[in-house]
């Protein structure tokens, strides 16, 4: 493909990139003393990675899991990665923002593994994920790109960036795309529509004020609730292209983001970054799906259930940081100090729809014969309005302790609320709770080995509310901590063309629910009448992480890491106070414990060929359903791309995906549904004009 560049930036043909942001400030991957991957836009576009799912999926240590044809979950190190941040705003994943964005609008995706509660706050312990959006170029550009692909898959991009004055001092940028495809499993569809501009201004020699606004419309027929099994627990075999939704099912969800920031640099050591963002999810859902095992002797057994809902999410989010370096007993220092803040309200309207003859046979279902639209509420519609808001102060110190050692030092003070209720009979679900001065510590140590190697120890914490939760006292449960002990040594070679890093890692959890065993159910302490619960339990992640990302010798690019990651209930008892079957057994089970991925390319010099190849190889999983147990093997699958650059302008890529055709299942769900094929061997083409 063509290459551009950026001011500022390495060539973005590159793998690999000259600093992160996922950490405040920018600093190198070397000088970032955790496990943090990196893809970029030229890795993105060479592999033909559209939204983020797709794009984490290329990231060792990284689990996707699907839970429709558009929602999916994604776990790091044994937990749910629940905080994406925009440009290092952070917000909250699920409850109505499940859905993968699109990634035509976003430079690069910054992967954090581990806790990063010094800066998010609360949170799952498994990481965070940064993406960097597009911004304004130095000069003009106009880049347009066609895309056709197998199931009807086409799709139009245009981005195009503008220098609006003769100075250079206002800059805008704009990105539209638009695709229209079917999937490999039948009737389901989607047509999603990408909108984005931003316009940055220089105020002056040091201050840059930038405001954007991104739009995104997925309008789709959806696939819920997967694929069933026998209730043995033996696979139906199913071909993968088999639907089990009412053919009159309809998503239509709508995405709108206005934010802005403004960037000033005091001199050449202090600078501070003001960000804000603002976002609004409406969600339209009429959708019929199975559930159920199948009985081995008649075949029958999933049911169809038929459900409406209206779901409208908002969510705000505004950091300041202050970063600078000053001198103190000869050497020179760095800090950041900041305070940050975000909301989420969601609301949710649902209904259940009675549906005719709703038990099927998943070998012979027909969506597009079976039943009309159901038009009668089987009962009355419910409504909750969730409210989760946070703030924070935080602080990271970076001492030079010598020429070769540095020290960090940092902390977060936290105050956290929530509350969900009932609009309906406007009883709380969840009662209001606050979480005042909750204290969140960070500390590394790194040395220098030598001029391109460096090493570290780390520690960071991250905390998880469990308000929801009682003692039998009538008090909230605690909440529950993440602790991440982490040694590793980072390089970064060939003046920084290419980044390696290797990290031992132990995450533990502690403070986790468990059921009192001295008070029965219903829990006299508790207002909603459940169990009575006390904070022991404790569950361990541990392992190691590896990768390689950048230029390995001129003309090839190479992005690839290997994860091994063992986790365990280390305390789990069971409500008479005797360990539970869970304890000393794994976590998470459809987590491998061995995981690596690998792509690159290779350009021969004075050639107009790029070829490319990847693979994405994992051990097998489990889960179980009852007693039964539902196992995935070992499995890879491969890539294969190939690149001609006819001009300096014009340029074909061929990508072809799941390059030998296996079969496997990229999700297991239960004997009741929830099981979901990987996608079948694929061919995409695209056509990239760049001026």
């Amino acid at each position: 493909m063509q290459k551009v560049v950026i001011a500022g930036d390495r060539p973005v043909d590159s793998y690999t990139v000259d600093e992160v942001s996922i950490g405040k400030g920018q600093r190198t991957l070397r000088e970032t003393p955790q496990s943090v991957s990196v893809l970029t836009r030229q890795r993105l576009e060479d592999q033909d990675l559209r939204t983020l799912d797709e794009a984490l999926q290329a990231v060792a240590g990284i689990t996707v899991e699907t839970g429709s044809s558009y929602e999916r979950t994604f776990y790091s190190r044994g937990f749910a990665v629940d905080t994406i941040q925009y440009d290092g705003v952070a917000t909250l994943r699920g409850n109505g923002f499940a859905i993968s964005p699109d990634l035509s609008v976003f430079e690069t995706v910054e992967v954090q593994r581990g806790p990063a509660g010094l800066f998010n706050g609360s949170g799952g312990a498994g990481g965070t994920v940064n993406l960097v959006r597009k911004r304004p170029l130095k000069s003009n550009q106009l880049q347009g790109r066609l895309s056709a692909g197998r199931w009807d898959n086409y799709r139009a991009e245009g981005d195009a960036s503008l220098v609006l004055n003769e100075a250079g001092t206002l800059r805008a940028r704009a990105v539209v795309a638009h695709e229209d495809r079917d999937y490999f499993y039948d009737v389901a569809n989607s047509k999603r529509t990408v909108g984005y501009a931003i316009v940055e201004a220089d105020l002056g020699d040091a201050t840059t004020l930038g405001a954007g606004v991104q739009y995104e419309r997925n309008d789709m027929v959806p696939f819920y609730g997967g694929l069933p099994r026998y209730s043995d627990g033996r696979d139906l075999h199913l071909p993968r292209s088999t639907f089990l939704n009412g053919g009159w099912s309809h998503t239509d969800i709508r995405n709108t983001t206005v934010f802005a920031d403004l960037n000033h640099q005091f001199n050449a050591d202090w600078k501070l970054r003001i960000a804000g963002t603002r976002m609004r999810e409406d969600n339209t859902d009429f959708s019929g799906s199975a559930f159920g095992p199948v009985n081995p002797a008649t075949s029958l057994g999933p049911s169809i259930s038929a459900f409406h809902q209206n779901l409208q999410g908002k969510q705000g989010g505004a950091d300041a940081t202050l970063e600078g370096s000053f001198v103190a007993f000869g050497r020179k220092h760095d800090v950041i100090v900041g305070a940050n803040w975000q909301k989420r309200e969601y609301d949710k309207t649902s209904q259940l729809y009675a549906v005719p003859n709703p038990i099927i046979n998943p070998f012979t279902f027909d969506s597009r014969t079976y039943a009309s639209v159901p038009t009668d509420p089987a009962r009355a519609a419910t409504q909750t309005l969730e409210t989760i808001e946070q703030s924070g102060l935080y602080a990271s110190l970076r001492l030079a302790l010598a020429e070769q050692w540095k020290l960090v030092l940092g902390g977060r003070v936290s105050n956290w609320e929530t509350a969900t209720r009932n609009l309906v009979t406007n009883a709380y679900s969840t009662q209001p709770y606050k979480e005042d001065g909750e204290f969140t510590p960070y500390a590394a140590l790194s040395w220098d080995l030598a001029r391109d190697w460096t090493s570290y120890l780390s520690y960071a914490e991250i905390f998880r509310s469990q308000a929801n939760l009682y003692t039998a006292s009538g008090d909230r449960l605690d909440a529950a901590t993440g602790s991440n002990y982490e040694a590793g040594i980072k390089g970064a070679l060939y003046g920084g063309r290419l980044n390696a890093a290797l990290a031992l890692f132990r995450l533990n959890e502690d403070n986790r629910s468990q059921v009192d065993a001295g008070h029965p159910t219903p829990c006299a302490g508790s207002p909603t009448l459940g169990a009575c619960y006390v904070a022991e339990g404790r569950v361990r992640s541990q392992g190691l992480d590896a990768e390689l990302s950048g230029a390995i010798v001129p003309g090839v690019q190479l992005s690839g890491g290997y994860t091994y990651n063992e986790t365990r209930f280390v305390r789990d008892r069971a409500a008479n106070g005797t360990p539970s079957a869970n304890e000393n057994q794994p976590l998470l089970t459809f987590a491998p414990r061995h995981m690596a991925r690998l792509f690159g390319t290779w350009k021969p010099a004075g050639t107009p060929w790029t070829v490319g190849g990847g693979v994405r190889s994992q051990s097998k999983t489990y889960k179980t359903s009852g007693v039964l147990r539902l196992e995935q093997g070992v499995y890879s699958v491969w890539t294969a791309t190939a690149a001609y650059q006819f001009n300096r302008n014009l340029a074909l890529n061929v990508v072809v995906n799941n390059l030998f055709d296996k079969t496997y299942y990229r999700t297991l769900g239960s004997t009741s549904g929830s099981n979901w094929y990987g996608e079948p061997r694929n061919i995409t083409a695209t056509l990239q004009a760049t001026y």
